[in-house]
């Protein structure tokens, strides 16, 4: 796994090594604690599942990670680095502490402030194909500026599909803005006929761009225009993890 420093954004790789020297042997009923064990992991306070992901996490296995809990990859993720500012341990680059989770192999940490600069990143990435999942649409995201900078993409015969919940998981308030953000898809799509608009009753957020790369998350890509919450996303680069989700999404 990576921890980021907040100060200067310095990254640093979290091993078994690292934190062995962090914390030194770990004595548990007389004997030394295997490194990268369940009893290891018990140690730094996590069980169950949690306790896999910390393992899967310390041992570099990103692969082990795909389809697991991503709230509980980041809440992991977090407490490890908490280690890290708890022994004062200092960044290499500006000698502060303040760390905080960054990603894991194969994959970063995408938080919700970057929403929109992931979003123009993918507009602005794509070549062949592009998938964008969203549990609600609404007009606050796909506006006139998003259909304009959409357009630019399928101008290009990229092969576009917005996948989203129907009107009927949307709630009274929300029913506006649906109603005019499917009325200027609908539209395009009319006009570009490699635009698809898959509607129906789901949570999938994320993005795929040329299986090159996938955002997976709890962020709504095509309704959420203002970050209220802590939300996290996870980019991922591993090609199996990829082409597994862009099938997901893809399911009616």
């Amino acid at each position: 796994m990576k921890i980021k420093c907040g100060a200067c954004g310095h990254e640093t790789i979290v091993t078994k090594s690292l934190l062995k020297g962090l914390l030194g042997s770990v004595v548990m009923s007389g004997g030394i604690i295997g490194w990268v064990t369940f009893s290891f992991a018990g140690v730094l306070g996590f069980y169950g599942g949690a306790a896999t992901i910390a393992l899967a996490l310390i041992a570099g296995g990103g692969s082990l990670l795909m389809g697991k809990d991503l709230g509980l990859i980041v809440s992991v993720g977090e407490k490890i680095a908490d280690i890290f500012n708890s022994k004062d341990y200092p960044c290499k680059e500006c000698k502060r502490t303040d760390w905080g989770f960054s990603g894991f192999k194969n994959a970063e940490v995408i938080i919700a402030s970057q929403r929109k600069s992931e979003l123009a990143a993918a507009f602005k990435d794509v070549r062949k194909v592009l998938f964008i999942a969203s549990g609600f649409l609404s007009s606050y995201v796909v506006d006139k500026t998003f259909i304009e900078k959409l357009e630019i993409v399928l101008r290009k015969n990229v092969s576009v599909k917005l996948i989203f919940s129907d009107v009927r998981s949307h709630s009274d308030w929300m029913k506006t803005g649906y109603t005019e953000a499917l009325g200027y898809l609908t539209t395009l799509s009319k006009i570009y006929p490699n635009l698809e608009l898959i509607q129906k009753h789901t949570h999938q957020k994320g993005i795929v761009v040329d299986h090159q790369y996938a955002i997976v998350g709890s962020f709504n890509f095509l309704s959420n225009d203002k970050v209220v919450r802590d939300e996290s996303s996870v980019k991922i680069y591993e090609s199996e993890a990829i082409s597994k989700l862009s099938k997901e999404f893809l399911i009616r």
